[in-house]
């Protein structure tokens, strides 16, 4: 597993490049799923930059031509799973400049990170021993304050042997070569400066380029610094990092003011000792729960969507077994309760939270700022729960078709699904 190794930084401004590159072995348990979040996450994060009609921003290529607008991040997070499956490595990198340096290169926007890293993949591509007309490949542009970056994933579709280590050389010299084809002439005009080279020059030597590293750093060692922290002390590859992500972009200020006194009503309406749990509440306090989790709702699309997407995904695993209209009915409102107990349960340990709270103070309970605060740590938090669990439905449906379609049914009840569904026009 590669370690994260800093970069270039420009003129005048200070800014860098980061290039990281990691794998997880295919034999260790949990990588192919770990790849299908992996996916899920750098296509779908706050702050990720998608495409106009689509609810991600994944694209790349599955085959040597033109760059995919992938319709949907699944089918590609399917085809990580089996390679990974099959024993084949896939290669998860990022590429990471200031705002400073991705302004004077012109990557301002989507396209332009879309062209940039169609001119550069062969260059991860090569140092990692992969033909171009076997590589593979999808990434993510995310536009953040201070360090837009691109994510990729990249793999070989004719790999034979597997790997368990790339040589830490690897993404060190793809950080060299990057920063040799993207700021070349940068570089030649630090050597002139320097009288290092002549006019003309166009070999750029390791020697050149480690003194044109240490100039720039030592122009603002700790912006240059705060970059490279950055991505040594977070890890952007699991669903647990996923889960920690800030989603205050998701928060609307003007929907948490109109909240948080509903939460002290809230609170008011519930005893201040006992156990907090929603089967076990009245129906006057679930009542009051019921009505926060739909105000809840209808204040931030983003949780509503959420709560769509895992009752959705449940319902296809649900069709994979019935096709009762009456059946898939109730379980449409099964599937829909159990998301909003989900919610009322997390209401209700924020409620214990801030009873306990104020048990242990002596500020007074009427602050509406301290109510404004829990508020909007509750509905963060509830956006987290949210992902997780929609994700997770979202695998266990894609197990669920391989249960079916994969030799544990018998070819009868096979045949029998197939045409319950061509009786309800979902032939497929």
């Amino acid at each position: 597993m590669s370690r994260i190794l800093p970069n270039y930084t420009e003129v005048q401004k200070i800014s860098a490049l980061i290039y990281k590159q990691r794998f997880f072995h295919p034999n260790r348990p949990k990588t192919a799923v770990s790849n299908y979040v992996h996916i899920g996450y750098i296509a779908t994060r706050p702050g990720a930059v998608r495409h106009e009609y689509l609810p991600h921003g994944l694209f790349g290529k599955m085959k040597p031509g033109s760059i995919d607008i992938f319709q949907s991040w699944q089918e590609v997070a399917r085809i990580a799973r089996d390679i990974s499956k099959q024993g084949k490595n896939m290669y998860r990198s990022v590429i990471s400049l200031r705002t400073e340096t991705a302004m004077v290169l012109g990557l301002n926007d989507f396209e332009a990170w879309q062209q940039y890293i169609e001119q550069h993949i062969a260059t991860l591509a090569a140092h990692n021993r992969i033909k171009t007309e076997n590589l593979c490949w999808a990434a993510a542009f995310h536009n953040e304050k201070d360090h837009p970056h691109l994510h990729i994933v990249f793999w070989d579709k004719e790999q034979a042997i597997m790997k368990n280590f790339t040589h830490p050389e690897i993404p060190n010299r793809i950080r060299k070569q990057l920063i040799k084809d993207t700021f070349a002439f940068k570089i030649k005009e630090f050597c002139a400066e320097r009288d290092l080279a002549k006019t003309g020059i166009t070999n750029i030597t390791d020697a050149i380029l480690e003194q044109f590293e240490a100039h720039m750093k030592s122009l603002n060692p700790q912006s240059f610094r705060a970059l490279q922290q950055r991505f040594e002390h977070e890890d952007e590859d699991s669903l647990r990092s996923l889960l920690r992500l800030p989603k205050h972009n998701l928060t609307n200020t003007q929907a948490v003011d109109q909240l948080a006194p509903r939460l002290f009503e809230l609170r008011q309406a519930l005893p201040n000792h006992g156990r907090l749990a929603y089967q076990l509440l009245t129906p006057e306090a679930k009542s009051h729960i019921d009505e926060f989790v739909q105000d809840l709702l209808q204040q931030n699309p983003y949780l509503t969507k959420m709560v769509e997407t895992y009752v959705k995904t449940k319902m296809e695993v649900a069709k994979l077994y019935s096709s009762d209209p009456a059946h898939l009915t109730k379980q449409s409102s099964k599937y829909q309760a159990e998301a909003e107990k989900r919610i009322a349960n997390s209401i209700l340990s924020t409620v214990r939270t801030i009873i306990k709270l104020e048990q242990a103070s002596d500020v007074g309970i009427h602050q509406l700022e301290r109510y404004r605060t829990w508020t909007e740590q509750l509905i963060l938090e509830l956006l987290s729960a949210m992902e997780q669990i929609s994700m997770q439905a979202q695998l266990d449906f894609e197990d669920k078709v391989k249960v079916v379609f994969g030799g544990e049914w018998s070819k009868q009840a096979k045949k029998e699904w197939i045409l319950r569904q061509k009786d309800k026009g979902m032939d497929r």
